[in-house]
C-alpha cells in the first residue's frame, strides 16, 4: 500500500468504533423487522437474507481469516444457516463477537489475507477499514427495510467515498492494466472539503480464475487531497453522506450536482452503474 493511500485513512480505532457501533443498529433494525420483508436496496433479498450475509457470510468469514491469516481462504467452512431468526441471530452476535476480539487484539500492519489485487492492502487494517464500511452500508439497508433511515457519520461517509473510489471502483486486479483516455473528474465532497481527482480510462486482461477477457470503462484515483476543480473535465458534488450513498447506489441521484462535457459524465456513469455488494 502506498504511503498516500494509507496517509488518507481514518485512524484504525476510528474503524473498530464504528464497525461496533453500524453492527449494533443493523441488529436494532433486522431485529425488528418482518423476517421476510423485501430489501429495498438488495431486490433478491429479504430482511433475513440480509441478516445471513453479514453474520454467516462476511464477519464470520473476516473472523476467521484474522484468526488464520492463511495465505488463501479455501479452507474456511461457512457455517449452516439456521432456519429462524434467533439462530440467524446468534450467528451474527457471535461472528460479530469474534471479529472485534481478533481485530482488537491485532496490529494493524499484520499480514491478513485479502480480496485486494494489490499485495500491499493484504493487512489487517485493511479488513478494520473495509469492515467498517461494509456495515455502515448494510446499516443503511436494513434501515431502508424498516423506513428508519439515521445520518451518517460525516467522517466515516467521506473517508466511505475515498475508499469506493479508489478500491470498489478503481482497484486493479494484478492481472489487469489500465490505460488513461476519457478525462478527468473532481469528487467534490461540499460538507467537509475533500476533493477526490480521478482519470477515466480502460482497464483490460484476462481474468485467470475464469479465463474471460475484459475490456471496459474503468477509473483510477490519480490525487486524494485534490486543491480545487482546476482542470478537471467534470466536478460530481454533494454531501459526503449523499455521494457515499450514491457511490453505493443506496441513495436518490437528486443530490448528486454534475457539471462538465457529457462524454465525460456518461463515462463515469458507466463505470459507476456497475455492481458493489
Amino acid at each position: 500500500m502506498t504511503a498516500d493511500a494509507q496517509a488518507h485513512w481514518l485512524p484504525f480505532d476510528s474503524y473498530l468504533t464504528a464497525l461496533e457501533r453500524e453492527t449494533a443498529r443493523f441488529r436494532e433494525c433486522v431485529g425488528a423487522a418482518d423476517p421476510g420483508a423485501p430489501v429495498p436496496s438488495c431486490p433478491d433479498w429479504d430482511v433475513d437474507d440480509l441478516l445471513w450475509h453479514a453474520g454467516g457470510e462476511v464477519q464470520d468469514f473476516w473472523a476467521w481469516v484474522i484468526a488464520n491469516r492463511p495465505e488463501a481462504p479455501d479452507a474456511y467452512e461457512e457455517p449452516a444457516r439456521p432456519a429462524d431468526r434467533d439462530g440467524l441471530l446468534r450467528v451474527l452476535d457471535h461472528a460479530h463477537e469474534e471479529l472485534m476480539l481478533r481485530l482488537r487484539n491485532a496490529d494493524p500492519a499484520d499480514a491478513a489475507w485479502s480480496w485486494a489485487g494489490d499485495p500491499a492492502l493484504h493487512t489487517v487494517g485493511f479488513t478494520m477499514r473495509r469492515q467498517a464500511h461494509e456495515m455502515l452500508i448494510h446499516r443503511v439497508d436494513a434501515e431502508l427495510t424498516v423506513g428508519d433511515p439515521t445520518p451518517l457519520d460525516t467522517g466515516l461517509a467521506a473517508d466511505g467515498v475515498l475508499e469506493a473510489l479508489d478500491w470498489m471502483y478503481g482497484g486493479l486486479p494484478r492481472w489487469a492494466s489500465f490505460a488513461p483516455g476519457g478525462g478527468t473528474v473532481a469528487v467534490h465532497m461540499t460538507d467537509t472539503g475533500h476533493r477526490v481527482l480521478v482519470t477515466l480510462g480502460r482497464i483490460t486482461g484476462r481474468n485467470p480464475h475464469d479465463g474471460a477477457d475484459i475490456d471496459q470503462p474503468h477509473l483510477r484515483v490519480i490525487d486524494r487531497a485534490a486543491h480545487g476543480h482546476g482542470g478537471a473535465d467534470a466536478v460530481i458534488a454533494g454531501t459526503a453522506q449523499d455521494l457515499d450513498l450514491w457511490l453505493w447506489h443506496r441513495g436518490p441521484a437528486h443530490p448528486i450536482a454534475m457539471e462538465g462535457g457529457e462524454g465525460v459524465i456518461d463515462q463515469l456513469t458507466a463505470v459507476l452503474g456497475e455492481p458493489v455488494d
